[in-house]
């Protein structure tokens, strides 16, 4: 298995990740084809495939944030779930670099949602008590509350008001005027 770093819509493997991030998130979840391509062009903005025999098994979509990593985006193709890829890529991919990582995941109200946090926790992702609401990915959707959970430990309050500060301003830019409209 290899890691390759998708730097635009042209890469060979471009379509495979695109197919897998519209099954895997629903549309308030992910971006539109022309904000994917959009944030190709901002170098803290990273979108890496893992690939075997030429085949994407999952990917990440993830962004430097200075103090920390965010995950955007990761999914596993589903053909390739409930066999050890997810553990394993994401284990290898936090092991490559010292900085915290952080990401969103829906409240874990449901057996799929506390799966996901079952699945974080055992990789060592802690929860996070600070209230998140992510900006909206269309014009005209709320924002909606998530959770936060990081690796090795909890962000500060200060540290999340940095990231807070990147996803509006230049991670979701596209709906800075809007107001923030709740969607529980």
């Amino acid at each position: 298995m290899r890691t390759i770093r998708i730097k635009n819509e042209k890469d060979l493997f471009f379509q495979a990740f695109w197919e897998i991030y519209k099954s895997a998130f629903p549309f308030c979840e992910r971006r539109s084809l022309e904000e994917q391509i959009r944030i190709f062009t901002n170098e803290t903005y990273f979108l890496d495939v893992w690939i075997k025999n030429e085949t994407v098994l999952g990917f990440i979509g993830w962004w430097n944030c200075e103090e920390l990593r965010f995950v955007e985006h990761y999914a596993i193709h589903q053909s390739c779930r409930s066999q050890g890829y997810g553990s394993l890529f994401l284990s290898e991919w936090i092991n490559q670099n010292a900085l915290p990582v952080l990401l969103e995941i829906e409240p874990a109200i449901d057996e799929t949602s506390q799966k996901r946090q079952q699945f974080y926790r055992k990789l060592g992702f802690k929860d996070n008590t600070i209230k998140h609401y992510q900006p909206a990915y269309h014009e005209g959707e709320k924002f909606l509350k998530l959770w936060l959970m990081s690796y090795p430990h909890e962000i500060s309050t200060s540290c999340y008001r940095k990231f807070y500060l990147k996803q509006k301003m230049e991670i979701m830019p596209q709906n800075i005027n809007n107001e923030i409209k709740l969607k529980s």
